[in-house]
């Protein structure tokens, strides 16, 4: 027999910390520009790539141009953006500087970076931060900026001026532990795929946001109320069923204006007002939205503006403002005591999220009949509230505060996070969604180490759960982030319940309880489980099938619209979570025989039905729904196969269709997440769709397939040239392989960390069949033609990792594990290896030929071929 050594040319670097419990402790140190890009009057730019305060880059506006530097860290970054001025030379000693970022390069040549995102109560809405300097010493502004490579330094004092500034930076809000020195490690003979492993890392590293992390967009003062500083309107929390009702309260104009809103239901746009006061002039404004600047998917539509001739309004006093809003009549404002405007309400009579369907150019817009009362700013405005009160149209009082005390932040839903969370995305939403962690969690387990993130996403839902009177039993798609859980839950802030929103929880709960074995978690979310199940089996037809009509049948792909009636998908996502119950039902301190017992015998009564129903024999495909009969969904065929739903037959064939999603222009060949005859959706590659895609192509044990999807995919992303790279993975990309929407898509976005959990699972081998690791399995599915060894290590709750190296050579191939005390593992030979195998060897020992075998602690196993 032919002896067998690694020559893999590197060995597995040590984790930060051994035990990943305690790798939470980095050393506090700004984050600072690693190059200067490009510079106008500014003198010594590169003094602001180092954290030194005793050199500094003078910026100037002595000429038409005025001073800036625009600098590139390499990669993304997230924290609080950060400025020590050395000192300024001013008639004032003022002076005004803009500190923009982008996670593009695209972005940063643009006024206002690439942003705004005004739709996340709590994060901040711009991506423009103005910092009003004083003097020499440090500047730090009141928001994270979640996601950004790109920063860009501007002095705008108009008078003339000049500013030295000896650092530019970010104070760190999420970990910068370098990829390969986090719990979880890969490495392969492939630089391309390690690369995009460690992209999918640092993703979750930036959307990992720990508890109590995340300061409050207002500053809460005793005697001036709260200071808000061009954020958006916040809402309320427990007024959204408020009808007619008259709004006061003081304000005062520090820059540029103020602005508040009327009946705002939650979590969507509604009637804005703004007041602005520029050149002595004041204007109000009335705008349906969110803000009054657009986000690329918001746009802010503006109903009409009135000049105010009295009284007269000047920055720095405090006004009486009131507004009116009674029934369908006019809303009548009043400043002072006296009126000085009345503004029309919509004549649109939509519901919810329709009124997000509304294009601005629509000459109405919506109404609506009820909804809360909220306060912000616009852009580059700053502003003060006090002393607010809401009364009913009979005097009496709805809600009144003098807006001076800390509790006030938990009164509108922006108090600091009392959850550790992942977020969707670093940029936008910044909002715990539970849906994006289907695809992300798994990454997070296999690299980070971070559970405790999607712990909190989870914990926070549950909590916010509500088995209301109706029976409606859906899982909170989200959770606002300054969410005060001390507080009644039964509040008005956003959340979005579907059926596909509640199906992906259960799914990212059982992986959770798989990858951690976190007994006590399931067992606080089973009964609120069960309730979902309920609400969804009572949607099933006479034909055995989930019908779901309204916003039920909604789903994350925003640009696909709803899914009423007989969704496959969505059949097949509540087979995975029947079958998901179902084991989850034996969960100690569940026990749950009778439970798991009917959920195992739905799930099969349901394989059937969509067997029967939903398969198209004239496609040779499944239907998207049951009036949706043409074009091939990408997503809903992958979880077919990795669920076993449709026939054994039928997946070498459905397989073979997924080549329809290519368009035949593409240049990377990359798939489309529904085929381009598919009348409705643009045409988007998806990488979380894409990962599903991917799995089940490495399931069906088609390697080759699955590695052309995975590097079409996320090729893009690792292309350093680009100027779009920053390191991480995106949201969504359009056919020719950029950035879908361009600056407003997410380049940090949990949809897109797939390349992270997928080579840990399928390459390197390793995932678990029991709770917590206690039984796992090594089981390479790459294609060992392609890839020729791969190395890594897998975090596990006992502390210690599962190391596994491996490697294919023309006599054989070899595999070496080690495995912490008490978690028993086998090890599956590959079917590559296997179909060419001569001879085997267990741990130097002759064996016989089994495809599977068992260990503890270490194995080295060795195939020769023939």
């Amino acid at each position: 027999m032919a002896q067998l050594e690694f020559s893999i040319p590197s060995t597995i670097p040590e984790p930060f910390s051994p035990n990943y419990l305690f790798a939470k402790d980095e050393i506090p140190e700004f984050l600072i520009p690693k190059l200067v890009h490009s510079f106008v009057n500014t003198k010594s730019a590169n003094s602001l790539t180092t954290s030194r305060l005793d050199t500094y880059a003078t910026l100037t506006n002595f000429t038409e141009e005025s001073g800036s530097v625009t600098l590139d860290y390499g990669v993304a970054v997230a924290g609080i953006p950060v400025l020590h001025i050395h000192g300024l030379d001013t008639p004032s000693n003022k002076a005004l500087i803009d500190f923009t970022v982008s996670e593009g390069y695209p972005g940063i040549t643009k006024s206002e970076g690439d942003g705004p995102y005004p739709f996340s109560a709590g994060a901040d809405t711009s991506r423009r931060v103005r910092f009003r300097v004083s003097g020499p010493g440090f500047y730090e502004a009141k928001c994270v900026q979640g996601s950004q490579r790109w920063l860009k330094v501007s002095l705008i004092t108009k008078s003339p001026c000049s500013v030295r500034i000896s650092l530019v930076g970010f104070v760190p809000t999420t970990s910068n532990i370098p990829v390969d020195k986090l719990p979880g490690y890969f490495q392969c003979s492939d630089e391309t795929l390690s690369e995009l492993w460690g992209y999918g890392a640092r993703t979750l590293q930036l959307n990992c946001v720990p508890a109590r992390s995340i300061p409050s967009p207002w500053q809460v003062s005793e005697d001036m109320g709260v200071l808000v500083d061009s954020q958006r309107c916040n809402a309320y929390g427990w007024g959204h069923l408020w009808t007619d009702y008259n709004l006061e309260f003081d304000g005062m104009i520090l820059e540029g204006g103020l602005a508040w809103m009327v009946r705002v239901s939650p979590g969507m746009p509604g009637m804005l007002f703004q007041l602005n006061v520029e050149n002595g002039k004041a204007v109000i404004e009335q705008w349906f939205g969110y803000y009054n600047k657009p986000q690329t998917t918001l746009v802010p539509k503006l109903i009409a503006s009135v000049e105010i001739p009295e009284p007269k309004i000047s920055e720095g006093e405090w006004l009486r403002i009131r507004t009116s809003c009674i029934g369908e009549a006019p809303v009548s404002i009043s400043i002072d005591n006296t009126q000085v405007a009345t503004f029309k309400q919509g004549g649109l009579k939509v519901e919810g999220f329709a009124s997000l369907a509304v294009p601005p150019d629509h000459p109405d817009f919506p109404y609506f009949p009820k909804g809360s009362v909220a306060i912000g700013a616009g852009q580059d405005q700053l502003c003060r509230f006090r002393n607010l009160v809401v009364r009913n149209s009979n005097n009496e009082v709805l809600y009144q505060s003098g807006l001076n005390t800390p509790a006030v932040l938990g009164d509108f839903g922006l108090k600091t996070n009392q959850f550790p969370f992942v977020f969707d995305g670093a940029k936008q939403d910044r909002y715990p969604w539970t849906a994006d962690i289907i695809v992300g969690g798994r990454s997070a387990y296999y690299s980070t180490a971070g559970s405790e993130y999607i712990r909190g996403n989870i914990a926070a839902c549950m909590l916010r759960f509500k088995d209301d009177e109706t029976g409606r039993g859906l899982l909170p798609g989200g959770v606002p982030p300054g969410r005060d859980f001390t507080r009644d839950l039964t509040d008005g802030f956003f959340n979005i319940e579907t059926i596909n929103y509640s199906l992906y929880l259960i799914l990212v709960i059982y992986d959770y309880w798989l990858y951690t074995g976190d007994d006590a978690l399931v067992k606080f979310c089973w009964d609120k489980l069960k309730s979902c199940i309920a609400y969804v089996s009572a949607r099933v037809n006479k034909d055995g099938l989930v019908c779901a009509e309204g916003f039920d049948a909604g789903d994350y792909d925003y640009y696909h619209g709803l899914q009423t009636g007989i969704s496959t998908k969505r059949n097949a996502l509540f087979i995975a979570s029947l079958k998901a119950c179902a084991h989850i039902a034996f969960c100690p301190g569940i026990s749950d025989k009778a439970a798991a017992e009917a959920y195992a015998m739905s799930a099969i009564s349901m394989v059937d039905a969509v067997r029967k129903h939903c398969f198209n024999a004239n496609s040779g495909h499944y239907n998207i729904t049951d009036t949706r009969t043409e074009g091939f969904q990408q997503e809903m065929h992958a979880w077919l196969i990795l669920k076993h739903i449709c026939k054994e037959e039928q997946m070498p064939s459905l397989l073979d269709k997924f080549g329809s999603l290519v368009l035949p222009s593409t240049i990377n060949e990359a798939p489309l997440s529904f085929s381009p005859d598919t009348p409705g959706p643009p045409p988007v590659i998806s990488p979380i769709m894409s990962a599903f895609h991917i799995q089940a192509a490495l399931q069906a044990g088609r390697p080759a397939e699955g590695e052309r999807v995975l590097r079409s995919v996320f090729g893009p992303m690792a292309d350093k040239s680009s100027e779009h790279f920053t390191g991480t993975t995106w949201e969504f990309l359009n056919s020719d392989g950029t950035p879908f929407k361009g600056d407003f898509c997410s380049y940090a976005q949990l949809f897109g960390a797939g390349p992270t959990s997928i080579p840990s699972q399928y390459a390197l081998g390793v995932e678990p069949l029991a709770p917590g690791f206690k039984e796992f399995r090594i089981w390479p599915r790459f294609d060992v033609n392609g890839l020729k060894w791969a190395q890594g290590r897998v975090p596990t709750p006992v502390g210690d990792g599962i190391v596994v190296k491996w490697q294919v050579f023309k006599a054989g191939w070899l595999l070496e594990a080690w495995a912490p005390l008490g978690l028993d593992g086998k090890v599956r030979i590959p079917s590559q290896v296997w179909e060419r195998k001569q001879s085997i060897s267990v741990d130097g020992k002759q064996a016989g030929v089994e495809l599977e075998v068992p260990f503890t602690k270490h194995i080295k196993i060795a195939v020769t071929f023939r």
